[in-house]
Order: C-alpha cells, then structure tokens, then sequence
C-alpha cells in the first residue's frame, strides 16, 4: 500500500509537502510535480524530476548522423531478430 500523509492549504493556496515525502520522492527546492484528477476525483502528483534540456546537458558531441533510411533498415534488422 502506499504511504499516506495530509498536507493543509495555506490562504495563498500553497502547500507543503512533508520532508519525508519530499525524501522519499527526491525532490529538491525548484524540482517541478505534476498534477491531474483522476476519474475518482482524486489529485494525483507526480514528481517531473528531469527538465528535457537536462536529461541532455551532459551528452557527449554527435559524430555521426544517420538517414531515415538508415533508421528504417536499423528498426527493422531489430525487429526481425526481435529485439523490439
């Protein structure tokens, strides 16, 4: 089961997370969560822990540059063989 806790709005609308949600979540002061409302009602937060520019920022330099072609041929070897 997971774990249960209750946060309270403050009159600006904001709420805190308990430390040890935000521990156990590994979100850190700027980290974004995202929301939704799930067919209950229910607020459903996920923690969005990677900005795409980051996930990328320490990728080394691209040497090579493949055609679509190249990627047809490549998807399909991988399909064949399946490893798709």
């Amino acid at each position: 089961m997971g774990v249960m806790f209750t946060i309270t709005m403050s009159t600006r609308g904001q709420f805190v997370l308990p430390k040890e949600v935000r521990e156990r979540l590994k979100l850190l002061p700027g980290c974004k969560v995202e929301g939704s409302i799930d067919a209950q009602g229910r607020l459903v937060l996920v923690p969005a822990l990677h900005e795409p520019a980051e996930l990328f920022r320490d990728r080394p330099p691209i040497k090579r540059t493949v055609s679509i072609p190249e990627m047809d041929r490549a998807i399909g070897r991988a399909v064949r063989h399946g490893r798709v």
